[in-house]
């Protein structure tokens, strides 16, 4: 009985994957697709920096047959800088002689990790090295509405940093970096991507534009809550804060996409999201250029139920986009940029 029980729920999952998975509809990028040209050369100079050494410290948490997992840390720039709060991850590391592929993983929201951990598990299992980065950083964008453009930099500048620790590891293919975000990480892993050129391949999730936009009309509680906040402090409807927040963010996802390389990215949308609304999840594939897309029949929170698919999924696009040559990653930037000397 107990065999037969098993046998069931085995069938059942099966058969509620299949269903989900041909719920699920799949659009490639356009034939003849042009890599667009570069943002201008005088903004992407506002994002060069200066690496510093990198200060790192693993503590090993988890030993499985396949992968380790470790607890890590790295500091975000110099003694006395700006930003003077540790850049944490869990960092999954395969076996294996070779230097392995990396995947960036950014979380949700609220910074948990464990809607991530199933995907780090997928790729460490298959010989990828998965950085689970965590989102604490002592400035947020929804902390302070009324200046929301350093946080954002702050964000791009923090996970350029976790690349700078990977190019420091022989045991990681720094020439192999995929980023993959859900929602608040799918923003982040945009900005990254946009803004990176040692990114070759991007999955984002749940991310629509412009920013301003889905600032204003998500339903997200939190985000509802510093939007409201915003605009009693400055005295502001719906339409004043987007014209307000339109103008205060340079640095917009919208902006950023139009000048992206489409053929190395892949989005998943939802077709019934209000917390990212599905509307301006198409503006933004749409200003990418159609990159090969994933649109899910749910809202946002139910996106969850297709996560085995997604992992599979994701999986492959990564193993095949990193497989290929390319001129660009998915940022499109001047080969002699931030170049000195």
């Amino acid at each position: 009985m107990q065999g037969a029980a098993v046998m069931f729920r085995l069938v059942a999952g099966i058969t509620l994957v299949a269903q989900l998975c041909a719920c699920a509809s799949v659009e490639r990028l356009p034939e003849g697709y042009q890599t667009p040209s570069p943002l201008p050369r005088t903004y992407l100079e506002q994002f060069c920096y200066q690496p510093v050494p990198i200060e790192n410290e693993l503590v090993l948490v988890k030993e499985k047959k396949r992968y380790r997992v470790f607890e890590g840390s790295i500091n975000a720039g110099p003694n006395g800088s700006d930003d003077d709060v540790q850049i944490t991850f869990e960092f999954y590391e395969p076996s294996g002689d070779s230097p392995s592929p990396v995947v960036l993983l950014m979380p949700i929201l609220n910074g948990q990790k464990h809607l991530m951990r199933p995907f780090a598990t997928k790729f460490a299992r298959n010989g990828y090295a998965a950085v689970i980065i965590d989102t604490v950083q002592r400035r947020t964008l929804l902390d302070d509405l009324g200046d929301p453009e350093p946080a954002i930099r702050l964000s791009i500048q923090r996970h350029r940093r976790v690349i700078d620790w990977v190019e420091t590891r022989p045991d990681l293919d720094a020439s192999r970096i995929a980023v993959f975000g859900a929602s608040l990480g799918g923003f982040n892993a945009l900005y990254l991507s946009a803004m990176d050129p040692r990114v070759s391949a991007a999955t984002t999730a749940l991310v629509g534009g412009s920013l301003p936009y889905v600032l204003v009309n998500s339903d997200e509680r939190r985000i509802v809550e510093a939007t409201e906040a915003a605009k009693a402090r400055l005295s502001m409807d719906d339409e004043q804060l987007l014209d307000f927040l339109s103008d205060k963010i340079e640095t917009d996802v919208l902006a950023l996409a139009a000048h992206m390389n489409a053929d190395r990215v892949l989005m998943v949308l939802t077709k019934y999201d209000t917390t990212v609304p599905y509307d301006s999840q198409l503006r933004l594939r749409d200003a990418m250029g159609n990159p090969e897309a994933i649109t899910l029949p749910t809202s946002h929170n139910m996106a969850a139920a297709y996560l085995f698919y997604l992992r599979s999924r994701v999986l492959k696009f990564f193993d095949r986009k990193l497989s290929e040559e390319s001129d660009h990653g998915t940022a499109v930037m001047p080969n002699d940029l931030c170049i000195t000397g």
